[in-house]
């Protein structure tokens, strides 16, 4: 049942929900989603709900500028795809029982409020008629040579009854039946094609024989030496081998959580422990972009190239000319405000073999293609936008991604090429 709190002590209710889902671990960990959840609530529950459009929350809760393009920077529309489906699993694994539930309707940026009965509280005006206790019959026996006469006798006799069930109740239920049956069906639909969609990302990988060979890019290239054979443990755990950013390790486990759906055997090695013979004729995934000489090198034949430097780029070999798709290293890292990656999935003639790069400029953007790979959402996105289909031989993409609070944002693809 939607209710509209109108008191203080509603309100009060409606924040102390909020704050048992926002320290639940499906938000607990995210910067993002709760902030958005938090502002759509506190508007609403303040009168302005009609203030909740896409551009304003863009720029009230992500800080974007006034006049961004809505269009190819979908942080909000993610981000409450996101609140939403984490809200589903709040409510089916919590054990708590709360008095109201908080929604994000889908379509809108409006919460809804439901108050939440139990089974032993019964839906207003739908009490039973009361069963009637007894009636009086009058039964007339026969006639008998003593000349007796009919006997009236009380008899109890319990009369059936059923309560009564309004018409347009009926017609609610059936309608509401119905309309789930369409949203099941719907979203199975959607569920088929996502999952489709994924098969044709993934299929080249982990549909060929073997396990599939993890390369992560770790610490400067520059730093990385041979060690000597007498290296102490202490002095070995602190060298550049041991570098491995928090943005890889989440890259490593979605990728280790698809192909374990796919009962895809894999091993990780960092690349500087990487050769040739253990590249060749086998699928590869390689992790990290200006950390990683085996990403620069396999990239250095296709469209779009890594350019190291202090003015890090993407380079797009039929446009040179455009140098949009890069970050100053020389800044300090507080104000990096953008990251850039490629994703590329494709057949390479030096290793013989079915290669998936997922490589950033910095660690916001390795972040950021790991999650697009990783969600049928991103995917199905990339085929409306580009018109391109995932089952292609051959493709490599650009990402974008803004950096919010130290996190990366949602990923954005800002080209797409099929070879």
């Amino acid at each position: 049942m939607i209710w509209t709190p109108g008191t203080d002590s509603d309100r009060r209710l409606v924040r102390k929900e909020l704050s048992a889902i926002l320290a639940s671990p499906h938000f607990s960990n995210s910067k993002r989603y709760p902030a958005l959840l938090r502002y759509v609530v506190e508007k609403s529950l303040d009168g302005l709900a009609d203030q909740l459009k896409e551009r304003t929350l863009g720029v009230e809760v992500f800080g974007r500028h006034p006049d961004y393009d809505t269009n190819a920077d979908p942080v909000v529309r993610f981000s409450a795809g996101e609140i939403r489906k984490r809200i589903a699993q709040y409510y089916h694994e919590t054990t708590e029982e709360s008095e109201i539930q908080i929604e994000l309707p889908l379509g809108s940026y409006t919460p809804e409020f439901r108050i939440r009965l139990t089974p032993s509280e019964p839906a207003q005006g739908l009490a039973p008629e009361p069963l009637p206790l007894e009636t009086t019959d009058i039964i007339e026996l026969p006639f008998h040579s003593d000349n007796s006469r009919a006997v009236e006798r009380s008899v109890t006799k319990p009369t059936q009854a059923y309560p009564k069930k309004p018409l347009h109740l009926l017609f609610i239920l059936s309608m509401g039946l119905l309309l789930t049956l369409m949203s099941l069906g719907a979203y199975l639909v959607y569920r088929a094609r996502s999952l489709n969609q994924s098969e044709q990302l993934w299929g080249p990988l982990v549909q060929t024989q073997g396990p599939v060979l993890i390369v992560v890019g770790s610490g400067s290239l520059s730093a990385v030496l041979p060690e000597p054979p007498k290296t102490s443990l202490s002095d070995h755990m602190i060298g550049p081998y041991h570098h491995v950013s928090v943005s890889s390790a989440i890259a490593i486990s979605r990728i280790t959580t698809i192909l374990e759906k796919h009962n895809k055997n894999h091993i990780i090695k960092e690349a500087p422990l990487t050769s040739l013979t253990d590249i060749r004729e086998r699928p590869i995934i390689l992790v990290g972009g200006l950390n990683n000489a085996w990403t620069l090198r396999l990239t250095d034949e296709l469209r779009y190239q890594f350019v190291p430097g202090p003015q890090s780029r993407i380079k797009d070999t039929k446009n040179p000319q455009n140098t949009a798709w890069s970050v100053d290293f020389s800044k300090p890292y507080t104000s990096v405000s953008v990251d850039y990656g490629i994703v590329a999935r494709y057949h390479d003639t030096y290793t013989n073999g079915n290669v998936l790069i997922l490589a950033g400029l910095g660690p916001y953007g390795t972040e950021a293609v790991s999650e697009l790979v990783s969600s049928p959402q991103y995917l199905n996105q990339i085929e409306q936008q580009f018109s391109i289909s995932l089952k292609e031989a051959n493709l490599e993409m650009v990402v974008k991604t803004d950096v919010i609070n130290g996190e990366a944002g949602p990923p954005q693809v800002v080209a797409a090429y099929v070879f």
